[in-house]
């Protein structure tokens, strides 16, 4: 706040002195004034950053000084004080151009707040810059930190042989291990029989734990198991016994219980402690757990029995959505019977030739062709229907069987696309995923050249996809395969990008020629600022690196209207076309089928109007007012649909309702600002809540606001104004 100059007028001297006194500490150069007039001629020969205007002063008000300042200085901003506070005074500064309005009492820090977030506004430019070397260094700092998590990755190699497990004591967390558990159960179980009591066994399978394990190294992974060792322990009874059963599983086995209702509680209690944040170098881990629990004796009589069916019941957890626990039942029995008919199914899938591929289109968001196409697999059994791939190939990933599976769908996917270019159709690039399964397998490399070249494919138009996490596991050795490939011309790309924990300095390291923005980021783009700001990131950083930037899961005009303004060069997804039989998709190409893109609509911004109120007969009296206003106008009656207007149109001005169901005002205003910060923000309220107002104001989510009913002369005139900033702020005359 160098060399900023606040003129303080007020009629109050100590008051004046004491702020002069305190800002002047600060490093602000303060001018003071008692008078109106006094003030006013100050101004006149001396340029002002900043005004704290008494509203009650001897020779006229706050508010008059308020509309000459704006006449004369517009350029420097002011704060209302005062002691005497109405909605009308509110209500008019903020009209007159106030920055703020605060009411005595008040907290220096609140004033200074202020005081700050106004001279912000003027020096909007030297923060930009300052912002642009924050994030040189925050660069700088992510590389190190990168550089630091390779020496972690490389130091648990070296120490991971040198883990041994004790004869009955797990090596890692000191906790009992499978030998030692079966004993304490069998002996759990003679108590309980002994003096009839219940027991319960719990399995406890931590979630997701291989993404970390892989992604941030074994050593990482090994002090998060035993943070997790501790906060289990503090979870149970000294009479109770704890034991690690396998890499990322626990087991619980207490005893004394008086129903199912006490196994319960011990399970909330675990799953609270586990999913406390966990502080591991410069990472913050956030993991949860899965509990399957079985109850002694009405889910078995025996050790093995108890511990296979409360391990039944933590895969039904895992399948629930994880983070949750499930009581054995007998329909789980049957559902593990279910995964057993999927699985032997699915082992004569492909001889019996019920696999089949869809393909769906990658389109070109500079020309709005196809260009491209995904080859995705489907599976249509005789016995159990059309499975989804979300059943079906995990499945395959974890019994081996998407090794044969993954080759076939190379072979058939290439085969087609050989067929569609000897046919006359223009050549496109083929996307085949690759599973974590299939990138460890030996003698893969051999295989997709063997491929290629039974097929007749060019290697240029084979894309094989790669999701984060496979790289990760072994660098080097991931590095060399990909480097094959690249030498054989077959052309990479990271799928999932941004879902992992996946190295800044490796990914310039791969020689990756794509990268695609997860579907999970799309989803949300039009109204979350952090999936917006993250897919933004992502396109800047692999265009950066000369990477092409593709984004999936496109379903939306607005998903699609958002991603190609920001420079997405290529979309997948619904929005275009659904998976599609070859068939359909050669139809397609025959056809010529292009996407519509998005035009340029700025020559509509300096007079499109988003009107959003989730009462109907509230917008149609905005559009009766402004009907003859010449603005193009768009309604939406939720913030939801708001957002995705706000994403398919380049909008000027936004009028929002305070109160609406789902989200208010003042948060949908404030998310707008953060997305859209040139739009220009107007409230109305059908109540007179100075808090909620002030808050907004003072949060920097509205431009002006209204209350209902509106004068409608008034509306139209300050609407003008609004525009006329929009066109000022973005260097237009028009």
């Amino acid at each position: 706040m160098e060399n900023t100059v606040i003129l303080i007028i007020d009629d109050d001297p100590g008051l004046r002195k004491t702020l002069a006194d305190i800002l002047g500490f600060k490093g602000f150069a303060v001018l003071v004034a008692g008078t109106g007039a006094e003030g006013l001629a100050l101004l006149r020969h001396s340029p002002v950053d900043l005004l704290l205007i008494d509203l009650v002063l001897p020779d006229m008000s706050g508010l008059e000084v308020l509309s000459r300042v704006k006449a004369d200085c517009p350029g420097s901003e002011a704060i209302i004080l005062t002691g005497h506070a109405t909605l009308d005074s509110a209500v008019e500064a903020t009209h007159q151009g106030a920055f703020s309005y605060l009411i005595k009492p008040y907290e220096i820090e609140q004033l200074t707040l202020q005081i700050r977030r106004a001279v912000e506004k003027q020096h909007s430019q030297r923060e930009l810059r300052m912002a642009l070397r924050a994030q040189e260094q925050r660069t700088a700092e992510l590389a190190e930190a990168n550089r630091a998590l390779e020496a972690e990755i490389a130091a648990t190699k070296r120490y991971q042989q040198q883990l041994e497990y004790q004869a009955n004591h797990d090596g890692l967390t000191g906790l009992p291990n499978r030998s030692l558990l079966t004993d304490r159960l069998d002996q759990a179980l003679s108590y309980a029989d002994r003096y009839h009591q219940r027991a319960a066994v719990l399995f406890i399978g931590l979630d997701h734990f291989k993404i970390i394990n892989d992604s941030l190294g074994y050593e990482t992974g090994d002090r998060l198991l035993n943070t997790m060792a501790e906060r289990l322990a503090d979870c149970v009874r000294s009479i109770d016994t704890l034991a690690r059963h396998g890499a990322d599983e626990f087991v619980v086995v207490t005893v004394d219980l008086d129903g199912s209702a006490d196994a319960a509680r011990i399970a909330w209690k675990i799953q609270e402690a586990v999913c406390r944040p966990c502080i591991i170098d410069e990472h913050e881990l956030v993991i949860t757990c899965s509990t399957g629990i079985s109850l002694y004796p009405k889910d078995g009589e025996d050790t093995q029995t108890l511990l296979n069916n409360a391990h039944v019941a933590m895969y039904r957890a895992k399948d629930q959505g994880r983070n949750n626990f499930q009581f054995y039942t007998c329909e789980l029995n049957a559902r593990t019977f279910a995964r057993m008919t999927m699985e032997k199914h699915l082992r004569r899938a492909l001889e019996r030739e019920e696999l089949f591929l869809h393909y769906q289109p990658q389109v070109d968001l500079g020309t709005g062709r196809i260009i491209g196409m995904e080859s995705l697999l489907r599976w249509q059994s005789p016995e159990l229907g059309l499975i989804p791939p979300a059943r079906f190939i995990p499945l395959a990933e974890e019994t081996g069987l998407i090794v044969p599976i993954g080759e076939w769908v190379l072979k058939t996917s290439c085969a087609q696309a050989r067929a569609w270019q000897n046919a006359g159709l223009p050549p496109l690039v083929l996307s085949v995923n690759l599973s974590p399964r299939q990138f460890r397998q030996p003698g893969l490399t051999g295989m997709v050249a063997r491929i290629l070249e039974e097929t007749g494919l060019d290697p240029r138009y084979l894309e094989l996809e790669i999701i984060e996490s496979m790289v990760m596991h072994d660098v080097d050795s991931a590095l060399a395969m990909l480097n094959d490939f690249r030498s054989m011309g077959v052309m990479l790309a990271m799928d999932d990008f941004g879902t992992g924990y996946s190295s800044l300095s490796y990914l310039k390291r791969f020689p990756f020629g794509k990268i695609k923005i997860d579907q999970s980021f799309v989803r949300d783009i039009t109204s979350d600022p952090d999936s917006a700001a993250i897919a933004r990131a992502i396109i800047a950083m692999g265009h950066s690196l000369n990477l092409r930037v593709i984004a999936e899961g496109i379903e939306t005009e607005g998903q699609l209207r958002y991603l190609h303004s920001h420079g997405c060069d290529e979309m997948q997804g619904f929005y275009f076309s659904r998976p599609v039989p070859p068939g359909e998709f050669e139809e397609m190409l025959r056809e010529n089928r292009q996407l519509d893109l998005p035009v340029d609509e700025w020559a509509l911004v300096d007079r499109t109007l988003l009107l959003v109120d989730d009462e109907p007969h509230v917008l149609s009296a905005l559009r009766r007012v402004l009907t003859d206003e010449g603005y193009h106008i768009l309604t939406a009656t939720s913030a939801a649909e708001g957002f995705e207007l706000l994403a398919s149109s380049r909008v000027g001005v936004v009028v929002s309702d305070m109160y609406m169901p789902g989200m208010n005002g003042t948060e949908f205003l404030s998310r707008v600002k953060e997305l859209y910060s040139g739009t220009i923000r107007i409230m109305l309220s059908g109540s007179a809540d100075l808090r909620a107002l002030t808050e907004a104001i003072n949060r920097g989510a509205i431009y002006k606001f209204f209350i209902k009913p509106w004068d409608d002369e008034r509306l139209r005139e300050n609407l003008k104004l609004a525009f006329r900033h929009y066109r000022l702020a973005h260097g237009s005359t028009g």
